[in-house]
């Protein structure tokens, strides 16, 4: 138990120290581009600082299987340095009983990561956007779901339509049982389109099967008259209404399974949040395919020398370890391979890859 509480608090301080280190050089670093930014809409330098703190949570999330490895790899690096592995293996503790307590910890800390920390980052990363958004960048999204069905946006300086359907096609080109409401540029509705369907064209909607009403000034309607087809101009296409839904990374892990069930119900394909949703389900198993990284190339004794070796290739080997996750998420968010293996295949690939590893370097 003594053992286990030495292994542990060096650990967690190590984890402490390198988390410490990226966060002063992100807050530093996009601190100064955020300045940068936000200096040629004549922000105050207080909404600099705010969407920097904002964005630097998201990036400990981004960063944080990095620094579980250079932590897992500080620790036994220095055990091994203090021939304190050698010691701990005289007194018949073998590498794999040392790792036990270490990678408990990580699995706990991976779920708390999904679970409790995911929500706070969904948090900053609405609230950075609206930070944005006040002065205009990156543009708000002009598509949103609610229980009503799809809202879309679209406009020019002259006029602007708020559109509402039940439900669209997989590809956002069909939208079917739609409401069009035209508004002029002072904000009066001056058109109501009511339609069984509506097809995206390019350059145009096509309206089917339809009416529509003409009010003046005043909200009094002057006209109506139905059509079998109607033409209006647009600058959408089909991948801007897929994009524009909230990034899976704004949304709660928790509202994330009532999001994917709403987007589906509505007829889109909700392919790219469930890959994410797999992917945070799958973040513990990742900290831990890490923590083995580091403890894999830093375990051996110090009289066998290429220490600085072993290092690089712990560190090139996690870096591997993440390129494959986002080759197989790019893959699984294509559809080229399923879901399940995109996000927990590297992850449980790098496990048991290290654990081969760990037991040759344990037995011989």
């Amino acid at each position: 138990m003594t053992l286990i509480r030495y292994v542990l608090s060096k650990f967690f301080w190590n984890i402490l120290k390198v988390q410490f280190g990226f966060m002063f050089l992100i807050l530093t670093i996009d601190g100064v581009e955020q300045l940068r930014i936000l200096s040629a809409h004549d922000a105050p330098v207080s909404d600099a600082v705010r969407l920097t703190l904002l964005r630097s949570v998201g990036y400990i999330m981004q960063i944080f299987p990095l620094v579980i490895m250079l932590a897992s790899l500080a620790t036994f690096l220095g055990l091994a340095r203090s021939s304190e592995l050698v010691i701990s293996r005289a007194a018949g503790q073998s590498a794999i009983r040392i790792l036990v307590a270490p990678v408990l910890a990580t699995l706990i800390i991976g779920v708390v990561m999904t679970v409790g920390f995911n929500p706070i980052v969904a948090a900053t990363v609405r609230q950075a956007e609206s930070v944005l958004e006040k002065y205009n960048i990156g543009g708000r999204s002009s598509v949103s779901l609610s229980d009503k069905g799809i809202w879309l946006r679209q406009g020019d300086e002259t006029s602007q339509f708020v559109i509402q359907a039940e439900r669209a096609s997989y590809n956002g080109n069909n939208l079917f049982q739609v409401r069009w409401f035209e508004f002029d540029s002072t904000g009066t509705l001056t058109r109501r389109i009511e339609a069984q369907k509506a097809v995206l064209q390019t350059g145009d909607w096509l309206i089917e099967n339809g009416r529509q009403w003409r009010f003046d000034g005043q909200g009094d309607e002057v006209e109506q008259s139905s059509f079998d087809a109607l033409q209006l101009p647009t600058s959408m296409t089909s991948d801007e209404i897929l994009e524009n839904f909230a990034s899976p990374k704004a949304i709660s892990f928790w509202d994330l399974p009532q999001f994917i069930s709403r987007l589906e119900s509505s007829g889109f394909s909700a392919h790219r949040q469930k890959l994410f949703y797999q992917a945070e389900l799958a973040r513990p198993i990742l900290l831990v395919a890490m923590v083995l990284i580091g403890a894999g190339f830093s375990m051996r004794h110090a009289r066998f020398g290429q220490t600085g070796l072993m290092v690089l290739i712990a560190v090139f080997s996690a870096f591997v370890l993440y390129a494959l996750k986002s080759i197989a998420e790019s893959l699984g968010s294509a559809q080229e391979i399923p879901i399940l293996l995109a996000a927990w295949g590297p992850p449980s690939a790098g496990i048991l890859l290290t654990l081969g590893l760990l037991l040759h370097l344990e037995d011989g």
